[in-house]
């Protein structure tokens, strides 16, 4: 049977059409690859600070309490340091973040971050989203929630470094992308 040669191409149009449609919506995103639902948690004092103490998620952590020991100066080194020793994994988020400290001038200072109202949508800002590795966004699992009480200021940055499409079309490795986010500051 022969099919007339304007036909097969009316007929043909509508198909192509059709998986042209399903493969642009099989490459669409599914569901916001910058998301987290949970982080790490770690806690950066500076300042002269000492008598820490940090609760959060059912966890206290205890820092510079011993007699004369307090923390050191910040320095440019430290503009965007990421604590080496972290807590966690916690689910975003995991109730407020209390905190007690005694400034350099030995003042006792209190203060608590609610982080539901400082970050009600827990993502972390990039331009380009769609050259993020979705199987793995994040390298090293999930972002870090840093807390940073320097003096009597409190800082509370989010952390993360993307995994990227490489630049390079040869390049057989992902790119990093470093994010480090402020989402919180208050001095007492």
């Amino acid at each position: 049977m022969r099919i007339p040669v304007s036909l097969a191409k009316s007929a043909m149009k509508p198909l192509f059409a059709g998986l042209l449609l399903l493969q642009g919506c099989a490459s669409m995103p599914r569901g916001d690859v910058l998301k987290y639902s949970t982080h790490e948690l770690g806690l950066l004092c500076y300042g002269g600070i000492s008598k820490v103490w940090l609760s959060y998620a059912g966890s206290g952590h205890k820092l510079f309490d011993d007699k004369g020991d307090v923390a050191r100066e910040k320095t440019p080194a430290d503009a965007q340091r990421v604590p080496g020793f972290t807590s966690g994994s916690y689910k975003t988020f995991a109730g407020p973040i209390e905190m007690t400290w005694r400034s350099r001038d030995g003042s006792g200072l209190s203060h608590t971050i609610d982080l539901n109202k400082e970050i009600p949508h827990p993502r972390i800002p990039y331009d380009h989203p769609e050259q993020v590795w979705r199987e793995n966004p994040f390298e090293g699992g999930e972002p870090t929630l840093i807390v940073e009480i320097n003096d009597r200021t409190v800082h509370v940055y989010v952390a993360a470094t993307l995994l990227v499409k490489p630049a390079a079309p040869a390049q057989k490795s992902f790119d990093r992308v470093k994010s480090y986010t402020l989402v919180h500051s208050r001095t007492l």
